[in-house]
């Protein structure tokens, strides 16, 4: 099995990478990257920053794997006290590109085999793109709620079912109307 010897090379900026020398070696090579993105549209309120990772590329039967692992920056706001803050986030994931021409013959390889839609695809040019799983992966990693942490000076949370019990005093007397009502049905 072939491996990279040599310097790793540096996808600066950018997160589209030319393959033609790995789809040309024989299967089980490899080629490693040290990722560096400054800024990344993550969507169009979402700018990530900062990203630093490494990417590694594995020659398969009929493409590539990339594995990507990295780290980030999202400026966000928090949902309790409306103050902006950063928020780090880490991806790690594995992506299948599939040929869509032969590197070799030029031939079109779409007609030889249906390509699998959730597969992405090495185009023309032969290269592969990471930014779409990328972005999927930020936008999973990103909390739902984002909170600045323990020291946020907004509103606690409160957790589900912490305060069943209380009882606004104004609504006492309806509650004690239907405490019958959740004997019977507990019972």
């Amino acid at each position: 099995m072939a491996t990279e010897t040599g310097p790793q090379r540096e996808l600066r900026n950018d997160t589209a990478v030319n393959v033609v020398g790995l789809l040309k070696s024989e299967t089980g090579a490899t080629r490693s990257f040290r990722l560096e993105l400054d800024r990344f549209v993550v969507d169009e309120e979402t700018i990530a920053r900062d990203i630093r990772g490494e990417v590694r590329l594995t020659r398969l039967r009929d493409g590539i794997m990339a594995s990507v692992a990295a780290i980030g920056i999202v400026p966000s706001t928090c949902v309790r006290c409306l103050r902006d803050y950063d928020q780090p986030f880490t991806v790690s994931f594995d992506e299948e590109y599939q040929q869509t021409v032969d590197v070799r013959t030029g031939a079109d390889l779409d007609g030889e085999a249906a390509l699998d839609d959730l597969v992405s695809r090495i185009d023309e040019n032969h290269e592969l793109d990471l930014r779409e799983p990328l972005r999927q992966e930020i936008l999973v990693a990103l909390p739902m709620r984002p909170d600045c942490g323990e020291d946020c000076p907004g509103p606690d949370v409160l957790e589900a079912g912490a305060d069943d019990e209380v009882v606004d005093e104004r609504l006492a007397a309806l509650a004690s109307l239907l405490g019958d009502e959740r004997m019977k049905d507990t019972g």
